[in-house]
């Protein structure tokens, strides 16, 4: 089996966050973000990528639950992973990957939430409620 690394970088874009173990294969997290109505905003990017930095893999990423104040689209485009630790070199280094864009209804000030599915690190997996706070 390949040496692959599964990166989840949501957390990289969010100020404040905290998550609950559920067993060793499942997680789930819960992060908060505050965007401005009506305006398309970068909430995280996914990705996969082996030791020498090169793709592994496109991962998946379900919604689970979908916003209700708001739209949020998955969009399959090259990122540059925000890996630390061993894989920090590969900061420089373009691969393809899914980038997760909410855009508030316009004129909707108030809270929303969804809920996304990604794989981590070899068969586990990770739930992802963003709690979305949108400003005029």
């Amino acid at each position: 089996m390949r040496d692959m690394i599964a990166a989840f970088a949501l957390v990289a874009f969010i100020g404040a966050s905290g998550s609950a173990e559920a067993s060793d294969s499942f997680k789930r997290e819960s992060l908060s973000r505050t965007v401005m109505s009506g305006v398309r905003t970068k909430l995280g990017q996914h990705w996969h990528i082996n030791n020498d930095c090169s793709l592994a893999d496109v991962p998946v990423v379900r919604i689970v639950e979908a916003p209700k104040h708001g739209r949020l689209e998955i969009v399959r485009q090259p990122v540059f992973p925000t890996s630390s630790g061993k894989l920090e070199r590969c900061r420089t280094v373009k691969v393809m990957g899914l980038v997760a864009y909410y855009t508030a209804k316009a004129g909707y000030v108030g809270e929303d939430s969804f809920v996304l599915r990604s794989p981590f690190g070899d068969g586990k997996i990770a739930d992802t409620t963003m709690n979305v706070t949108v400003l005029k």
